[in-house]
């Protein structure tokens, strides 16, 4: 899977834009503020209906205009083309995939999965749980296709339950989604630790190379005790859950524990190593996807010059080279970034919200 063609127009300083990439390496160069991010923010919000870099609709919008659009062709796994289309206002969004319309943001994720990786990345491990929850699902969602429908009926059954603990209602109410919970929360907590598991392999190859003289932990906690039944602490904990007006324990309270060398990796390595990290942990779930699904994902790496000095820098080149993955690269110059690995590859230029080919 990859994509052919993008057309995009007044998204943010990119008035309009006609972006054809290769199935390969793309490199995107430009100054500061001139358009190559917001490039790969238009890709990413292809796949998730979101920025990576803000919550704010009205930040994507070029300034005076009314609305966004973002119209491409997507090569998929079984040998299609198939256009792709969002149309976004302030008040509105209408997305169509094959010329129908798509009601659900996991639908569009299906169709077209994007991994990404920038300057903010770094937070999946100093930023809060649901950072590393957000990371594990995006990984099970993709690789194991019940996940989706069920995590739906567990935050439906959470909802309701949390809804009788803070109106106060009284035990028998309170329990009724106690089965459901339980039925739900086993099932997602059996589906992300086989994903963790198989990912593991993945994780330690890539840990070898970068950190081969450090121990580094990627531990999954479930959300409630090993030793406890979540069924029992439901009944347990009830009169609690009560009081604060939320269900404690279960798979949304889920997390990942990262150590390096026995110590969190939120405070005991440097920013520059949680970088890295961080892309290894991304770079290993765009392998596990490509051998689990037999399908491609598209990889968005910003500033990858920015973000890591020389010697990782060459190090994650060498990996990327490897990959089967259609790859999208920022950098302010062309010779931040060495494509000499890469046999299919395009050079982009952006300047003042402008596209043009350099290769």
């Amino acid at each position: 899977m990859h994509l052919m063609q993008l057309q995009i127009q007044n998204f943010r300083n990119l008035t309009e834009i006609n972006f054809e990439p290769v199935d390969g390496v793309n490199l995107i160069t430009g100054l500061n503020a001139s358009g190559k991010t917001s490039l790969l923010e238009a890709i990413y919000y292809l796949s998730h209906l979101r920025s990576f870099r803000t919550h704010q609709i009205s930040d994507l919008i070029k300034h005076q205009s009314t609305e966004l659009q973002l119209v491409a062709k997507i090569h998929t796994d079984s040998n299609n083309q198939i256009p792709l289309g969002i149309k976004r206002s302030r008040h509105k969004l209408e997305v169509r995939a094959n010329r129908q319309p798509i009601k659900r943001v996991a639908d569009i994720a299906t169709l077209f999965p994007v991994l990404t990786i920038h300057p903010d990345s770094y937070k999946l491990i100093t930023g809060s749980p649901s950072e590393r929850r957000q990371y594990m699902d995006w990984g099970v969602f993709h690789v194991e296709h019940d996940f989706f429908g069920v995590w739906q009926r567990f935050k439906r059954a959470l909802s309701q339950r949390n809804a009788a603990l803070k109106s106060r209602q009284n035990d028998d109410y309170c329990s009724l989604w106690d089965k459901e919970l339980f039925d739900m929360a086993t099932y997602i907590d059996n589906l992300r630790s086989k994903y963790l598991s198989n990912l593991q392999s993945y994780l330690n190859n890539l840990m070898l190379e970068f950190f081969k003289d450090q121990s580094v932990e990627v531990t999954y906690k479930r959300g409630w005790n090993n030793e406890a039944s979540l069924d029992s602490l439901l009944k347990s904990e009830l009169n609690k859950d009560r009081l604060k007006g939320f269900t404690q324990y279960g798979p949304h309270r889920a997390e990942l524990s990262i150590k390096v060398d026995g110590q969190s990796a939120q405070t005991g390595i440097s920013r520059g190593q949680q970088k890295t990290l961080v892309a290894l942990l991304r770079l290993a779930q765009a392998q596990q996807f490509t051998e689990s699904t037999g399908r491609n994902c598209i990889l968005l790496y910003d500033d990858l010059a920015a973000e890591l000095d020389l010697p990782h820098r060459k190090k994650i080149l060498k990996v990327l080279s490897k990959m089967k993955t259609q790859l999208f690269l920022t950098s302010i110059e062309i010779d931040q970034v060495d494509l000499s690995a890469w046999d299919i590859k395009k050079m982009f230029h952006v300047e003042q919200g402008k596209l043009k080919d350099l290769i």
